[in-house]
């Protein structure tokens, strides 16, 4: 498309400028005696010539603007698919405002270079060129009278130039900004308006909003003095070519058809000048576009190569320490333990403790030092991330529901899951109590990240999601924080019935939680600071045992406290 596109460029500009020659002929062979026949001959060619361009100007812009954006369409694919396979960390540094910037606005700006650019600007190149080597044959005085005012043009334009990619870069950014202030306002619209905070999100977006508009108005300036140019340019040209020209008629030098063919040629040459300037205003902003996307393909994909092994879930860690990137204190310190498929692990500790740390590293959002971390014999380095994330099924402690039906949340729409597992799944995270209270039960239709939930309904359909999945792991990121105590039992109760063998890492501060647990953890500051089972937790009287007693009477406090309301009721 974009080669046929192309060729016709030429030949529409060889059409155009076939016609001054043509009138201009005409003009000077009408005093000589010219016949009516040759008159009407010359119409009928004119007539064809004009159709020609028509056509040939329709096809080529249909082809190449087409064309341009089909390659919007790939390239936001390609972008789209790139940023799939890119690891978790390179997203905990981006912001999602910018990242939409680019694979809008940026595309769009090189959209024009494939389409419009491509197209205006071929025309440019050929009808330029040509126009003036057709003056320099007729008149050398004429045609070098029109190049010097085009030099002048050329000349002040290498200086304006860079500071238009300079502001066109600026622009960029600012939009990005604008739009990254914009999502977080609007994903957090609830906590804006609780804590009153509305003045303050205003003003940062008015601060935004200025930086764009300030970078906007001097990009502005920088155009509009880029397509001044390109204006009188055409002006200087004209009243050149009047003057010399008519000083060469008037001294016989050249005809007054060559004066019109000048004048024709220049009316051909006028919009090719002014689309000269908006092409070349245009290079650096699509540059600048282009290199903002080229920085998301220059980001490295995650490794998908590794082993692919049916794996069963034994899992087993040696002296795990594990430091972030740029962090200075390591996020886990000498973690060991062993867990044979089919077993409960539980992690217990504060805020900050490395419980969902181990988590990530599990399923290789970050990779954990080698000879540390294995599963089924594996160390996870040698295993495909694709592979060992197919291991887990997670449910995590901030859920995230995607704008569709809670049936589909929970099954991905996965065709070949029979409703009797679903409604198995949803009963075993105690999600079938709420669903008559729905306006359409578990078709309802919940909205961005599930914001017509609640913290605990969210939790619980994140819940029957991984529940349902048949994979051998189940991973806990303290799964039940948002929930009841009442709702809690029945959850614990649903989960032991639904294991069927999987093994199940559990993190969470609800003791009830890992009670039956086949190992249980207490870390603190990324250190294990006790392990063995519940009891023998119980037994050894330190960290767990007094969180239990302070649990377990937290717990009968509040069933008492139920009771009684009951009674007074009654």
């Amino acid at each position: 498309m974009v080669v046929i596109g192309l060729l016709l460029v030429p030949i529409n500009c060889g059409v155009m400028l076939w016609m001054p020659s043509l009138l201009g002929d005409m003009l000077d062979s009408l005093p000589k005696g010219g016949t009516t026949e040759a008159l009407a001959s010359t119409c009928l060619l004119l007539l064809g010539l004009v159709i020609a361009d028509a056509l040939t100007w329709f096809t080529s812009r249909k082809l190449l603007i087409n064309a341009s954006r089909m390659v919007e369409q790939s390239l936001k694919d390609e972008m789209t698919a790139h940023l799939q396979h890119l690891p978790v960390a390179w997203f905990d540094k981006s912001r999602t405002g910018d990242i939409t910037s680019r694979m809008t606005q940026d595309v769009e700006l090189v959209r024009f270079v494939m389409g419009p650019m491509l197209l205006h600007g071929g025309k440019t190149i050929c009808l330029l060129p040509a126009g003036m080597v057709l003056m320099l044959q007729m008149d050398v005085a004429v045609a070098l009278t029109s190049l010097a005012a085009l030099l002048c043009v050329f000349v002040s334009m290498k200086f304006t130039l860079p500071r238009i990619h300079k502001w066109s870069k600026k622009s960029q950014e600012a939009i990005a900004g604008v739009s990254q202030q914009a999502q977080e306002d609007f994903a957090g619209v609830r906590v804006v308006q609780q804590f009153d905070i509305t003045h303050r999100e205003l003003a940062a977006m008015a601060t935004k909003n200025r930086r764009y508009l300030l970078a906007n108005l001097r990009l502005v300036r920088l155009r509009s003095l880029m397509n001044a140019l390109m204006h009188s340019s055409t002006g200087l040209v004209m009243l050149g070519v009047l003057l010399v020209g008519g000083h060469q008629v008037i001294t016989g030098r050249i005809s007054i058809g060559q004066l019109f063919q000048f004048m024709m040629y220049l009316g051909l040459m006028t919009f090719p000048l002014q689309i000269l300037g908006w092409t070349i205003a245009m290079v650096p902003r699509a540059y600048a576009a282009a290199i903002r996307i080229e920085e998301i393909f220059e980001a490295e994909p995650e490794p998908q190569d590794g082993a692919r092994p049916e794996l069963r879930g034994a899992i087993e860690v040696r002296d795990l320490t594990f430091t972030y990137p740029e962090a200075n204190k390591p996020a886990l310190e000498g973690v060991s333990f062993a867990l044979e498929p089919g077993q409960k692990l539980g992690l217990i500790g504060p805020v900050g403790s490395g419980k969902s740390t181990l988590l990530s590293l599990l399923l290789r959002y970050y990779d954990p030092p080698r000879g540390t971390m294995f599963v089924d014999c594996h160390d996870v380095l040698d295993l495909a991330p694709g592979c060992l994330r197919k291991l887990f099924a997670l449910a995590p402690q901030e859920p995230f529901l995607f704008s569709d039906t809670i049936s589909n949340n929970i099954t991905f729409d996965d065709g070949t899951i029979e409703l009797d597992q679903r409604d198995a799944a949803v009963a075993a995270a105690a999600l079938e109590q709420d669903l008559p209270q729905l306006l359409d039960g578990i078709d309802t239709v919940v909205g961005e990240r599930g914001v017509t939930l609640s913290g605990g309904q969210k939790q619980r359909v994140s819940l029957a999601r991984a529940v349902l999945s048949d994979r051998p792991g189940m991973l806990l990121d303290d799964t039940l924080s948002a929930v009841d105590p009442s709702t809690e039992r029945r959850i614990l109760d649903g989960l032991n019935e639904s294991r069927r063998g999987r093994t199940v890492i559990a993190t969470t501060h609800r003791l009830s939680v890992t009670a039956n647990a086949d190992l249980i953890l207490v870390l603190d500051h990324g250190k294990v600071k006790e392990r063995g089972t519940h009891d023998e937790l119980l037994q050894h009287g330190d960290l767990y045992a007094r969180a239990w007693r302070l649990q377990t009477e937290a717990r009968a406090l509040e069933t008492d406290s139920d009771d009684a309301a009951e009674g007074g009721s009654r």
